[in-house]
């Protein structure tokens, strides 16, 4: 999956998440004060994110992402590495 198409599922989580509507995600958009997102809302997506994709994100992961590139960057890796266990 391209980061374009991650990207579009990650909007559709966080509008199904928060239930409100948002343009189309910058990467330079941060989380906390762009999206305005409070903890419960990040837990949340997060939840999502985990769901859709079958994949677990550390705790420690989500202290280092601030913006919607972090993301995006974060969870490329997180799929990557899926994808080689998998084929191994």
């Amino acid at each position: 999956m391209d980061r374009k198409e991650l990207s579009a599922v990650v909007l559709e989580l966080l509008e199904k998440e928060t239930g409100e509507t948002y343009p189309a995600l910058e990467e330079s958009t941060t989380l906390r004060e762009g999206l305005n997102l409070d903890s419960l809302d990040m837990a949340g997506l997060v939840l999502h994110i985990e769901s859709r994709f079958g994949i677990q994100i550390e705790t420690e992961l989500l202290e280092g992402i601030n913006s919607v590139g972090d993301m995006l960057t974060m969870l490329q890796t997180k799929l990557a590495a899926k994808s080689s266990k998998q084929a191994a």
